[in-house]
């Protein structure tokens, strides 16, 4: 007994230190932990400590979910290597942007994988193909010592510049902006990039920035109250911005402003094409050579009204004498689809010396709409929003096969609408709007037509004829 007790007392402390059960294989540990990474991982805590004394890093912003951002992890970690390689060495990390929600808010990362290299702190995006060989060429002129960063494309404005800037330029874009304002931290980057991307058009169209809360008069003259408010300048004239507030949205939607407000027609054959085959309205001016006056007027209202309507213009004396008009007139006409014998065939205006920007605006939303027209959700948002608004659906097809079907219809309810020119018809396609009819209660009233007036409080009043 006292011999088994001297025997197992050395081997029991033997297996308390041993890392193994004797008669168990050691399992092998997964060679992806052990696997040494060039990749550095930062969170909210070392970010800034990391890399405040660091001339150039690569930063990687990612997503544990995020398939392209595991795609790209075996490319990430050779672009790793080679930059530890470099001479000087420049580090590459990695944000896990789920975590590290600090940091990913300071970059303003909306997107994953975001490739960012900082220089000296400044953050410059990358926007290049996520290959080692370009994303390491980039990171390697930009830790030159005589790199700078290039002069930002946006112009700065303030009260001392900015009538001259805004006056001589043809078309400009300008952001009113507030230091403090995060959505104006979030539009600054791509603003940026589409001012780039803009200045090397032909010709270029200039973006420029006013800091609102330095320059409050401007401020006030254009009648800023949130930010970022962007307005589109036409020699000094402003206008409403309306389009995207993404770099690719920006460059699109400022490409098509900077084209002219009217298109001109040169034929008698393309007025009868917009007839025959449009469905919107059709605005002509028509001039002459001399009338360079009434022409710009109407190029004005045209720049007021561009994304309300298709414009278009015209000098040729034929279409003149087909139309019947004089020159110096704005003629406002429907497709022959939408023309009844209760309208008029055209609505005229003459161009006079007296005559106002905003006359011609009223002209033309006055006489945009036909007696009864075509909602679709197309036009709905720009033709179709007073009330109360009388629709009525069933359906409606101006082919060739159906359009007679579809005109009787319509013209029942022409009858009807000639006695109340106060209010607005429209006709629409019963599949087209199969959930509207749904909030009705009229999905399943069984008849080939139905009825509904859409009131000034946004309540649908249906009826079953």
């Amino acid at each position: 007994m006292g011999l088994w007790r001297s025997l197992s007392l050395p081997l029991l402390i033997g297996l308390l230190l041993t890392d193994t059960v004797p008669g168990e294989e050691e399992i092998p540990t997964d060679e992806h932990e052990v696997e040494e990474s060039d990749v550095i991982a930062l969170t909210d805590l070392n970010f800034d400590s990391f890399v405040a004394d660091k001339d150039t890093v690569l930063l990687e912003f990612y997503a544990p979910w995020c398939g392209h951002c595991k795609q790209f992890a075996p490319e990430y970690e050779k672009i790793a290597k080679t930059l530890k390689d470099n001479d000087p060495q420049i580090p590459v990390a990695k944000i896990d942007a789920t975590e590290a929600s600090k940091v990913a808010e300071k970059y303003d990362i909306g997107g994953y994988p975001t490739i960012k290299i900082l220089k000296k702190g400044q953050p410059i995006d990358y926007d290049g193909p996520r290959t080692e060989k370009a994303i390491v060429e980039r990171v390697k002129e930009i830790s030159h010592p005589d790199w700078t960063l290039p002069p930002e494309a946006t112009i700065v404005l303030t009260g001392e510049n900015f009538d001259e800037v805004v006056d001589d330029a043809d078309i400009i874009l300008v952001e009113f902006y507030a230091p403090w304002c995060g959505h104006c931290k979030k539009l600054a980057p791509e603003y940026e990039k589409a001012a780039q991307e803009l200045s090397k058009r032909t010709p270029p169209i200039p973006l420029a920035k006013v800091d609102a809360t330095a320059e409050s008069e401007l401020a006030k003259r254009y009648e800023v109250t949130g930010y970022p408010t962007l307005k589109i300048f036409r020699k000094g004239k402003a206008f409403d911005y309306n389009g995207p507030r993404e770099t690719y949205g920006i460059i699109d939607y400022m490409t098509e402003q900077a084209g002219p407000p009217s298109k001109q027609i040169q034929t008698i054959k393309q007025v009868q094409e917009h007839l025959k085959d449009g469905d919107d309205v059709v605005v002509l001016g028509i001039f002459n050579d001399d009338q360079k006056r009434e022409f710009g007027i109407y190029q004005d209202s045209a720049n007021a009204l561009r994304e309300e309507f298709k414009l278009y213009h015209t000098f040729n004396t034929d279409i003149e004498n087909f139309l019947k008009v004089s020159a110096g007139q704005i003629v406002v006409m429907h497709p022959d689809r939408f023309q009844s014998k209760y309208e008029p065939k055209m609505y005229s205006l003459k161009v006079k010396d007296t005559i106002t920007e905003e006359n011609i605006k009223d002209h033309i939303r006055k006489h945009a709409l036909p007696l009864v027209g075509h909602r679709t959700h197309a036009n709905e948002a720009k033709r179709y929003t007073k009330r109360p608004l009388f629709v009525v659906y069933y359906t409606v097809d101006f082919s060739f096969d159906h359009r007679t079907a579809t005109q009787y219809w319509r013209n029942k309810v022409l009858d009807v609408a000639k006695d109340f020119p106060e209010y607005t018809f429209a006709i629409a396609n019963e599949d087209d709007y199969a959930s509207e009819l749904k909030d009705l209660g009229l999905s399943e009233s069984g008849e080939e037509v139905n009825v509904a007036v859409l009131d000034t409080h946004g309540k649908k009043i249906c009826k079953i004829p």
